[in-house]
């Protein structure tokens, strides 16, 4: 019962907030393809849906009721940021001195570029 009502508020938040109520409109397309097939009889289904969505241009009355044809609805979308319950700052203790150990060796390579490109001295 409870996967019930939750597939029916689902559906009902879905259809309200996106394009999916559309769908309800999908028996017109199907009715509007048989009376343009009744006119032209070898007019195949791709044909029709090109006709009428490839374009804007409508040709009769009806165009502009098939689903998804005319954006008639605004998407608008809910978000909900809950605050963390808490928050514990952990104070780090660093070190007041730091020691740092460089050892440099000179390079053993020979080149005509050793003087110019030399990395910095200590």
């Amino acid at each position: 019962m409870k996967q019930l009502v939750a597939a029916l508020f689902l559906f009902a938040y879905i259809s309200s907030t996106t394009e999916f109520h559309e769908t309800l409109r999908l028996p017109l397309l199907f009715e509007h393809y048989a009376e343009h097939q009744a006119k032209v009889a070898d007019l195949t289904f791709w044909e029709f849906l090109a006709m009428h969505y490839k374009t804007d241009v409508a040709h009769d009355d009806h165009d502009n009721q098939l689903p998804f044809k005319v954006p008639g609805h605004e998407f608008a979308a809910t978000i909900i940021a809950l605050p963390v319950a808490k928050v514990a700052l952990k104070e780090n203790n660093l070190p007041e001195k730091v020691n740092h150990h460089f050892a440099y060796r000179e390079a053993s390579f020979e080149s005509q570029l050793s003087d110019i490109f030399q990395p910095p001295k200590i």
